[in-house]
């Protein structure tokens, strides 16, 4: 017969399939910053700037990339910038603009505890219901202070625009316009695509493709184990079967063998005015119910007793009284629930009408 196991043994090809989605998923699991951080890395120092318009003096030379070059509404300072916008491999380094506050419209407000991305949709809607500023003329970001209190930066949508054209006409990559005043954490104005962002882009891509496909390889593979398993489980439920019907036969001949010894028990009877041992057994056994297990039975001229296991003990008392022929029906001790199977053992004495009963 076919066993059933929860264990499935794989091929090797499986098992490095698991291995691999195993390193995959952890790489998943950490954005995959241990694998780009096997493989060669450009890194780029981004280049900091403050956009003063009106202003005629510039850098002529580029500072570190802490530091801050002032840029004007003047082309040439765009360019200046941009002759030394690239590191020592030729690759063009981004560039961030900040913005004076002297540019800028600060309000101070109190708003709830929330992430930063539901907070600048909430102050979009505020500003937009209150104010003439919105997303067609203004941008804005927020500065969270100690107290709780929240200052609300805006600058024109002409003035991001401005610069825009200006990085754009110098070939400059953009990559945000900050308040100038403003810590890290403070979200940009505006923030745009770089060859970086769109390589992350490219990952996130890459990382959910592979994942998709590493996943329905997994499905499929337990998925064939399964269908084994299934087979095995069709095949048991068969000789299940096979075997309920030949109990059934067995049954069915060890009745009629009943049937044929109370016939036997009938004729003996006739000869005998007292019951015989065959013929007080069959009396009580189609008297007791299927679920009854009789463990020992004991007959005398007198009477007798019967002790076994049954769902329900209590029912028995009734149930033997149906015999005209025994009397003083009753248990002889308590009834007690087996442990393990959780049956009721009982212990019934009897006598046999027109007898004394046995003391």
């Amino acid at each position: 017969m076919s066993s059933l196991s929860n264990r499935v043994r794989y091929s090797p090809a499986v098992k490095e399939l698991q291995t691999l989605s195993r390193w995959w998923l952890g790489e998943l699991a950490h954005q995959g910053v241990d694998l780009r951080s096997r493989l060669p890395q450009k890194v780029t120092d981004d280049i900091r700037a403050v956009y003063q318009p009106g202003e005629a003096e510039i850098t002529a030379a580029l500072p570190e990339p802490d530091a801050l070059t002032r840029l004007t509404d003047s082309a040439d300072s765009w360019a200046g910038v941009a002759a030394g916008a690239r590191d020592g491999d030729g690759n063009k380094r981004p560039l961030i603009v900040t913005v004076p506050e002297a540019l800028c419209l600060v309000r101070n407000a109190t708003y709830p505890n929330v992430p930063a991305s539901e907070l600048r949709t909430i102050i979009g809607l505020e500003l937009a219901a209150t104010t003439p500023f919105s997303a067609a003329n203004a941008s804005w970001t927020f500065r969270r202070r100690d107290n709780g209190e929240t200052d609300v930066i805006i600058v024109k949508r002409a003035l991001i625009d401005r610069i825009r054209d200006h990085a754009e006409t110098a070939g400059l990559i953009l990559k945000e316009i900050r308040p100038a005043s403003a810590g890290a954490k403070t979200p940009p104005f505006e923030r745009f695509e770089t060859p970086a962002t769109r390589r992350a882009r490219l990952w996130r891509k890459l990382n959910i493709g592979l994942a998709a496909a590493l996943g329905l390889l997994i499905i499929a593979t337990y998925g064939v184990s399964y269908a084994r398993k299934s087979a095995a489980l069709e095949d048991l439920q068969s000789r299940i079967a096979a075997s309920t019907a030949e109990a059934r036969d067995l049954r069915a001949a060890l009745t009629q063998k009943e049937q044929a010894a109370e016939a036997v028990q009938q004729l003996q009877a006739l000869k005998n005015d007292r019951s015989s041992v065959v013929e007080s057994w069959a009396r009580i056994t189609r008297l007791l119910p299927e679920s009854a297990w009789v463990s020992e039975l004991m007959l005398t001229r007198e009477g007798g007793s019967i002790v076994g296991f049954t769902a329900t003990a209590a029912a028995l008392i009734a149930l033997l009284e149906q015999d005209p022929a025994l009397k003083d029906v009753s248990f002889a001790t308590a009834i007690r629930i087996d442990p393990i199977s959780k049956a009721e053992r009982f212990d019934i004495r009897f006598a046999h009408e027109g007898a004394e009963a046995a003391e």
